[in-house]
């Protein structure tokens, strides 16, 4: 049986300030965890207990405001 291509995901949300990377289809997601890496925040896994994504949370660095750039004045 052949496998399917996979292709790696990633997410950047501004206004939460996250980033999110999948290797696996996300719609496998059945549990979210808090790692104990300093680098990642959450660890994303599916039914198996399988790791198929992560989450980290304060992506951007403080100098950058990502908001300016999706947000026309007045809005919030």
């Amino acid at each position: 049986m052949a496998k399917s291509k996979k292709q790696i995901k990633i997410f950047l949300d501004p206004i939460g300030d996250t980033i999110n990377i999948w290797w696996d289809y996300p719609a496998k997601a059945y549990i979210s965890e808090e790692s104990d890496s300093e680098d990642l925040d959450v660890l994303v896994k599916d039914k198996e207990g399988r790791i198929i994504g992560f989450e980290k949370i304060g992506f951007f660095p403080v100098e950058i405001d990502p908001l300016k750039y999706f947000l026309k004045k007045g809005e919030v």
